[in-house]
């Protein structure tokens, strides 16, 4: 790999954002692939300021105290439930009370702002993150946001000398109407997923020209098993509509770097990682199931996810101009069944 830079775009998608940690883990035990720069929208940016803001050696402690900081699991053999069953439980108990350490819900108001609060998230971010550190450290970190009157994508790159504080972060998590949007410069800024995801674009177009690796870690897979019923049918819908819409857009930089290699120019290469659910995930509601023990399946997916994407890097099967769609083949007994065919690279 050489000198060669990687960067590491990460989605949104609440909850289901421990997957990133996993992922994150893998990469920076691998030195050849741990990311010199990080973008992220929702709890992507989320994890990117954990990371970027937090000496190296603190990391995984920082993360592992967000992610899997919580209390143990009810035992589904004592109450008779299967996994699938606690896991709703735990989501619309997020839904109707919140999630201990993670998002509060609000009481009556006079006017409607959101239903949601993130004062538990800004409270562990405010005890844990040097703004000094995440703003001149040597991670470049990016944040995506969405101006909710326009519909424009708002960035703020600590590389172009823009400065994140919490606002920023809480702004790209601002996903109407659960979490409130945020003023910033008298523009009200929400959700980077509401016009990308994953902030791929940005990275990508400063990658033109180099071979460095661009990784996404997607917490919304397009590629899934054929639905059966009403829950299933909402979940696919979902992972759809999130999935396509990075997965056309690295589509779109793929048939520029095709051009620009038949010109002789040099072009950069992408490892596409998705998070497809567990067995036992909540159907639709999964991405507000805080449990401990969704975090930890996760958060290992990730991990393997992106020990197989190192591998695969490794061997040279990430080449200049194309994306790399990461599926790890699944050892008999699990749920390899219900996994679809891998994406096409």
């Amino acid at each position: 790999m050489g000198d060669r830079r990687t960067a590491l775009v990460l989605s949104g998608g609440v909850a289901l954002g421990s997957y990133q940690a996993g992922v994150y883990e893998a990469l920076a035990n691998a030195s050849q692939l741990s990311p010199s720069w990080i973008a992220g929208s929702s709890v992507g940016a989320l994890n990117g300021a954990l990371i970027v803001g937090t000496p190296p050696e603190k990391r995984f402690d920082v993360l592992r105290s967000y992610w899997l900081g919580g209390p143990e699991s009810l035992n589904a053999l004592s109450f008779g439930m299967t996994r699938h069953a606690l896991n709703w439980v735990s989501a619309v108990q997020a839904r109707l009370f919140g999630a201990l350490g993670h998002i509060q819900t609000l009481g009556p108001r006079l006017s409607f702002g959101s239903f949601y609060d993130l004062g538990p998230t800004v409270d562990f971010l405010k005890k844990t993150i040097d703004f000094g550190r995440l703003n001149a450290g040597d991670i470049r970190f990016t944040v995506a946001t969405t101006d909710i009157e326009s519909g424009e994508s708002v960035l703020f790159d600590t590389g172009k000398g823009d400065r994140i504080e919490i606002d920023q972060i809480l702004a790209s998590c601002g996903f109407l109407p659960e979490f409130a949007p945020v003023e910033i410069g008298g523009r009200l800024l929400g959700d980077g997923g509401l016009s990308m995801n994953a902030p791929v674009e940005p990275v990508l177009d400063a990658l033109a020209g180099t071979e460095d690796t661009m990784i996404v870690a997607d917490l919304f897979a397009r590629d899934g098993a054929r639905p059966v019923g009403l829950r299933q049918a909402l979940a696919r819908k979902n992972a759809i509509l999130f999935g396509n819409q990075t997965w056309y857009r690295l589509e779109a930089y793929r048939r520029l770097w095709q051009r620009d290699l038949a010109d002789g120019r040099l072009a950069p290469s992408t490892l596409y990682l998705s998070y497809l659910p567990v067995s036992g995930e909540a159907g639709p509601e999964a991405p507000y199931d805080f449990s401990l023990a969704s975090a930890r399946d996760r958060w290992a997916e990730g991990f393997l996810d992106g020990r197989h994407a190192v591998a695969q890097a490794a061997a040279g099967d990430a080449a200049p101009g194309r994306t790399l769609a990461i599926r790890r083949s699944k050892p008999a007994g699990t749920d390899a069944a219900v996994r679809p065919t891998p994406l096409a690279a």
